[in-house]
């Protein structure tokens, strides 16, 4: 009797260190599962460089019927700053390397500035443009797609997207005097909001609460068809359209949380 009473107390503390054990073994999973981030939001800063090229028509028709062309299908191209806020989230895919992450931006860009005269041989009279192209507000969305190197601290990513931005031309046309008269200098400023697939790649990495990166990207918007302007004195009629694209490359500098 004494052994067998024995036996089940053993067997009683063999029942609760198992049960102990799982308990434990649980409640480490549980922590495990609960310090796992499969999704980590940040904001942050993007700075960087832009080209801008542009192919641009602007002519003149005068009140006699003359064609002064300043440019024709003209591409220009300009280096230039850029700087944008964004904000997103990075969601790894269960049991992967694989990550997905929207992201939305918001922006300003470069400019190009074209300078040019022609001379009106029929009246003698020599008129000068001077233009400034402008993207002067970005609006975006992306998505990121790609996979950590190493760990989750270092992603490799592709990305596609969105852009809607808002291009300025400002825009002055003057011609020398007609017969002793001042003729008065045409000077406008026009706005437009122009759409843009985006495609590019980057590399970023973690750091602590933060993360740095550089990408590229490349956008090119749809036309700014033909729009004209006529003066009121000397009835000339200028006529504009640009369609401009641009190839950035960016540090970015972002906070996790």
């Amino acid at each position: 009797m004494i052994r067998f009473l024995l036996a089940i107390i053993a067997l009683s503390a063999l029942c609760v260190n198992a049960e102990e054990s799982a308990q434990t073994a649980e409640a480490t999973k549980s922590t495990e599962v609960a310090t796992a981030r499969p999704v980590e939001f940040y904001v942050g800063v993007s700075v960087g460089h832009d080209r801008m090229t542009a192919k641009r028509t602007e002519q003149v028709v005068t009140i006699t019927n003359v064609h002064l062309p300043f440019s024709t299908n003209k591409t220009q191209t300009r280096n230039g700053m850029n700087g944008k806020v964004i904000a997103g989230f990075l969601w790894t895919v269960p049991n992967t390397a694989f990550v997905l992450s929207p992201e939305i931006y918001i922006g300003q860009g470069s400019s190009l500035t074209l300078k040019e005269s022609a001379l009106d041989e029929a009246a003698n009279v020599m008129k000068t443009y001077k233009s400034t192209f402008k993207q002067s507000l970005a609006i975006g969305a992306v998505l990121r797609a790609g996979f950590y190197l190493t760990g989750d601290n270092n992603f490799l990513y592709g990305l596609v997207g969105i852009d809607r931005s808002k291009f300025e031309n400002k825009f002055m046309l003057s011609s020398t005097d007609v017969g002793g008269l001042a003729i008065p200098t045409l000077i406008e400023k026009r706005s437009k909001h122009l759409k843009s697939s985006v495609f590019g790649a980057g590399f970023e990495k973690k750091i602590n609460s933060f993360k740095v990166g550089i990408d590229c990207r490349y956008a090119s918007y749809s036309a700014w068809s033909n729009y004209s302007k006529k003066a009121l004195v000397s009835r000339d009629i200028l006529s504009i359209s640009f369609k401009p694209k641009i190839v950035s490359t960016s540090l970015t500098f972002c906070y996790l949380f």
